[in-house]
C-alpha cells in the first residue's frame, strides 16, 4: 500500500534523507540498506540513537503531528527508499484501519525498545554494552557475516562511552573471533554468538 503511494529514490552513503528540524513533507519506507537516526546535542555534535533497515518506516511521527523532524536520518550505505507524500500518508491513515494499527504497533515497539535500552545498557559492563549495541544492529540476523556501517566514534556516542573504551571492547571481541574492524564499518562474524556473548 505505501509502496504504491510514493516514489522510489536511491541514496549513497552519507546522504541525508531528511534533517532534524525540517518541516515534514513525506514519510520514508526503507526498502534496501540501512539508515542511522541522529540527534544534535547541546554542543552541536550528532549522536546516533538508532539504526533502521528494510521494511521500516521513518519520519512518520512528524507527518502525524506536523511538527519539525525530531532527528536526522542518514544513509549508512546504498539505500533505496519509498517517499510517500505527507498528504497521501494522512489520507491512508484516515481510510485504512490496518495501516493505523501497524503504525501504532511499530511506535509502541520503538518505545519499548528505548525503555529496554536505557535499563539494560546502563547495567551492562562496557564490553557487553558494545557487544549488545552491535548485536542489536544486525537487525535480527542469525548468521553472518553482517556489515554494520558505523565508525567507532559513532558507536561510542550512541552508547555513551569513550571511543577508547569501544576500541578496547572491539579488541576483545576480535580476539574472540566475533567481529572484525574495517574503515567506517564493523563486521559481525556471527551475530548469534555475539548476542550470546553480550548476554553473558
Amino acid at each position: 500500500m505505501l509502496r504504491e503511494s510514493g516514489r522510489r529514490l536511491g541514496y549513497d552513503r552519507g546522504d541525508a534523507l531528511f534533517m532534524e528540524g525540517d518541516h515534514p513533507r513525506h514519510v520514508v519506507l526503507i526498502e534496501h540498506g540501512q539508515v542511522k537516526i541522529e540527534r544534535a546535542t547541546s554542543d552541536g555534535s550528532a549522536v546516533t540513537i538508532a539504526v533502521r533497515g528494510p521494511g521500516e518506516l521513518v519520519g512518520e511521527l512528524a507527518c502525524i503531528d506536523g511538527r519539525g523532524r525530531s532527528a536526522t536520518v542518514v544513509a549508512l550505505g546504498p539505500v533505496v527508499a519509498v517517499l510517500v507524500p505527507l498528504t497521501r500518508f494522512r489520507e491512508l491513515l484516515n481510510t485504512n484501519a490496518p495501516l493505523v494499527y501497524a503504525v501504532l504497533i511499530r511506535t509502541v515497539l520503538r518505545i519499548r525498545e528505548s525503555d529496554r535500552w536505557r535499563v539494560e545498557y546502563g547495567a551492562l559492563a562496557t564490553g557487553r554494552r558494545v557487544a549488545r549495541a552491535l548485536a542489536d544492529r544486525t537487525l535480527g540476523r542469525a548468521e553472518g557475516p553482517c556489515v554494520i556501517r558505523t565508525t567507532q566514534q559513532e558507536l561510542a556516542d550512541a552508547i555513551g562511552i569513550s571511543r577508547e573504551s569501544v576500541v578496547r571492547a572491539l579488541r576483545v571481541l576480535h580476539e574472540s573471533d566475533l567481529v572484525q574492524t574495517r574503515r567506517g564499518s564493523i563486521v559481525v562474524s556471527d551475530p548469534l554468538a555475539l548476542r550470546e556473548w553480550a548476554d553473558g
